[in-house]
Order: C-alpha cells, then sequence, then structure tokens
C-alpha cells in the first residue's frame, strides 16, 4: 500500500459511510488554534497552507504542530484498530473452534462470527493505510522541525515541537534533552501534560498514568479534544473504552475517531456484550477459561 492507496481507501471509507468531514477553510490564526485545540482533523490542510513556507519562529512551530498532530491522530487511530483487530480475531478464533467442536452455532452467533470476521479484515487494512500515513505526516514534521531547530536554536517554542516529534519517533534522549526547557512550567501546561501523558503510555507502558494525565490535560484545558480521544486509547477493557469513546462522541461528534472508528469501536463493544451475556447463562467447558483475552500491552 502506498500513501496514495492509503488515502484513497479512507476517502473510500469516508463515501461509503457518508461521512461528511468539516473541510471549510481556516482564514486565520485565530482559527487556526481553535483547529488545533478541537482537533478538527477535515482542517488540517486548509491551517497548514495558511503558515507552511512563511518565515518566523510562530510560523514553523504552527506548521510542524499540525504536521505532529496529524501524526498523532492516525498514529492513535491506528493503535485503536490494532485492538480492535486482535478481539475481533479472538472471537472468530472461539466460534470456529465452537463449531468445529461439533456443538454448532445458534443464529446469533453465526451472525456474530459473520461480522467479527469483516471486521477483523476492515480494521487489519485500515490499520495499515492510517499507520501509513502517519509515517508521512511525522517525516513532513521532522523537516519543519529540522528548520526551527537550525534557525531558532535558543527558542523555547522550537523545544516544545522538538519534544512532540521525538516523542512520535520514539527517540527518548532527545525527548528529556527538549522538555528539560520546561522543568518549572510542564505541570501547569496542558500541551506539556499532555506529552508527558503519552510518555507514560508509550515509553513506560503505564496505561493508568497515562489516563491521570490526558485527564490532567483536560483539567487543565478542557477543550483539548485529543486529550479526550486519547483516553479511548489508554483505558483498558472495552466497557471503559466505549464509556471514553461516548464522551467523545458527545464533545466532538465530528471527530474522526468517531466517524471513522465509530462503527468498529460500537461494533466491538456490542459483540464483547453478546458475549458476555452468553457466558452468563450458559459457561463454556473448563478447558475453555472464561475466553475472555487478557489486554494486550501498549505498543512497542
Amino acid at each position: 500500500m502506498t500513501p496514495t492507496d492509503a488515502q484513497a481507501f479512507i476517502a473510500q471509507i469516508q463515501r461509503e459511510r457518508s461521512i461528511a468531514v468539516d473541510q471549510s477553510p481556516v482564514r486565520n490564526m485565530e482559527q487556526l488554534l481553535q483547529v488545533v485545540s478541537e482537533d478538527q482533523v477535515g482542517r488540517f490542510s486548509s491551517a497548514e497552507q495558511l503558515v507552511a513556507g512563511k518565515p518566523g519562529i510562530e510560523a514553523l512551530t504552527l506548521h510542524a504542530t499540525i504536521e505532529l498532530a496529524w501524526s498523532d491522530d492516525f498514529t492513535a487511530f491506528a493503535r485503536i484498530l490494532d485492538e480492535l483487530r486482535k478481539r475481533a480475531e479472538f472471537e472468530v478464533k472461539r466460534l470456529k473452534t465452537k463449531r468445529e467442536s461439533g456443538r454448532g452455532l445458534t443464529d446469533a452467533e453465526s451472525k456474530d462470527l459473520e461480522q467479527s470476521q469483516k471486521n477483523a479484515a476492515f480494521d487489519a487494512k485500515a490499520r495499515q493505510a492510517l499507520s501509513l500515513l502517519a509515517e508521512v505526516h511525522l517525516h513532513n514534521a521532522g523537516v519543519v522541525v529540522d528548520q526551527a531547530l537550525l534557525q531558532f536554536p535558543n527558542d523555547p517554542m522550537t523545544y516544545r515541537v522538538a519534544a512532540y516529534l521525538s516523542l512520535l519517533s520514539r527517540e527518548w534522549p532527545d525527548f528529556d534533552t527538549a522538555m528539560s526547557w520546561f522543568a518549572d512550567s510542564e505541570t501547569k501546561d496542558a500541551g506539556l501534560v499532555y506529552l508527558r501523558a503519552l510518555e507514560a503510555l508509550n515509553r513506560r507502558r503505564v496505561p493508568a498514568a497515562a489516563t491521570a494525565l490526558f485527564r490532567e490535560a483536560l483539567r487543565l484545558d478542557p477543550k483539548m479534544v485529543r486529550a479526550q480521544a486519547k483516553l479511548v486509547l489508554s483505558e483498558e477493557g472495552i466497557d471503559a473504552t466505549y464509556r471514553e469513546f461516548e464522551k467523545l462522541r458527545a464533545d466532538a461528534p465530528k471527530h474522526p475517531m468517531v466517524s471513522l472508528l465509530g462503527p468498529s469501536i460500537t461494533s466491538d463493544y456490542e459483540l464483547s456484550a453478546s458475549f458476555r451475556q452468553a457466558l452468563a447463562t450458559q459457561p463454556p467447558p473448563a478447558s475453555l477459561g472464561t475466553g475472555v483475552p487478557v489486554q494486550p500491552a501498549a505498543a512497542p
């Protein structure tokens, strides 16, 4: 799959699901800052055009921030899809094992098997597309951050985007160096708290700590939609994941996690609820245990 293929696949999903993406033009800096704060991904391209190629530290760092947020969002979407894929594949295996054992499937279970197979295939392809696009935007961001480091090596604004870049790139020594510029202020800054939350999730692999930090970022800036979206990723278990997804849908109904991934997240939640209901009425043989998979660790 090429980046062009990935973009075409995402566009196909939007057409098939009649997803209306807000792509209204960004005309001034106030709108640009709102777009970034509210994670209006559909308007990122227009926002980028407002600052791309313009001189000055503000233009450079805003340009970098847009590319980084793009990459960050697509990476998060891909990771959520990967977790959904794993759950769907587990359900497919469980139901096929039951069918092959001679016990047969109920009509409801047959429908669950068919839906889980569709979910697993979609999740795998969508994950591949989004991961590829995330890499493209991360590369673009790196080019802009390098310009900021070259032109403004003593400006703290440079190191905000340098920290974000090194975090997404998993270059931990560079991340530590960049964050050292903000040792006295990071706990009071929603954006920096957000970066620490991502660090807890991606570097330290402590989802509970990441969840607490994402909530703190939201306390400092209740309009930081990206932090609410990350709670869908950091919470453990389908019930908690779905609860945070519902909050995101209420706060930002046009967010791409809602429009693009919403059907998959909802389907996974409903299938999980159906499975647990079946367990409550007819427990599986002891050899199969509860049938509930252990929550996978965060991707390295």
